[in-house]
């Protein structure tokens, strides 16, 4: 269904820019669609901070985190494919002593992604990174691991209902749908080239971020429901009138 819905694609968009509207009787019509899916992965983003007069010192309390961040993940047996880190971020950081920048030290920063691709275990995980004290913040998104998947799943859909709107609104004058013209996922009556994006979009609510905490604690049983994703999609079709 993919290759079909590539192939209608490329073959209509080169007649959809030269000629988007043809010189006989046709509907124009947009079509739009949006579905839910179940998330199965989720990006966990830690970030490890220190400060300290001497830059060194700031560095290596980062460092040392990393090493004990990375050793609790393999733990964990989270692969190293699913787990990256940003280099470090060196800042100044400042105080304000009756108007005057007084300097406070160094900031040093790393972030640090992690892919959960086994939802089951997010309880556990949050746990064993809490249970750590690594960082004073977690947050957290969900996503789908194929969005292309998806995201094709909501153009169809928009291709269908392209159709039922062009056959309803032209069989209430009494004619026949007829063959497709072009297909488009850019507004054929729009020359701006910043309106040719395509209109998809996949999305889902983020947890919220996590104050971690020593007193804060999570089972590793408490339940988690991830909720859905929506994909979007919306096409522009002209079809011929009989």
């Amino acid at each position: 269904m993919n290759h079909l819905l590539a192939l209608v694609l490329l073959l209509t968009s080169a007649v959809a820019f030269a000629n988007p509207l043809p010189a006989k009787p046709h509907i124009y019509v947009e079509g739009s669609a949006e579905i839910e899916v179940i998330p199965d992965e989720m990006t966990i983003t830690l970030g490890l901070t220190s400060e300290n007069m001497d830059v060194g010192v700031a560095k290596a309390d980062v460092d040392k985190r990393s090493v004990h961040l990375i050793n609790t993940l393999k733990a964990m047996d989270i692969e190293a494919r699913d787990i990256a880190t940003t280099a470090l971020q060196v800042t100044p950081v400042y105080d304000y002593v009756e108007g005057k920048q007084v300097p406070r030290g160094s900031r040093v920063y790393r972030q640090v992604d992690i892919t959960l691709r086994d939802l089951e275990r997010y309880g556990a995980l949050m746990q064993a990174l809490m249970d750590a004290k690594i960082s004073n913040t977690v947050d957290t998104s969900l996503s789908v691991s194929d969005e292309k998947v998806v995201s094709d799943q909501a153009l169809i859909k928009a291709l269908e209902d392209a159709h039922s709107r062009a056959a309803a609104l032209v069989e209430s004058q009494g004619r026949k749908l007829g063959d497709v013209h072009s297909i488009s996922e850019f507004e054929l009556r729009r020359e701006e080239t910043y309106f040719l994006v395509p209109n998809r979009e996949v999305y889902g609510e983020s947890a919220q971020g996590l104050a971690v905490s020593a007193d804060m604690r999570m089972k590793s049983s408490e339940p988690f429901e991830p909720g859905v994703i929506r994909a979007k999609a919306k096409v522009y079709v002209v079809y011929l009138i009989k």
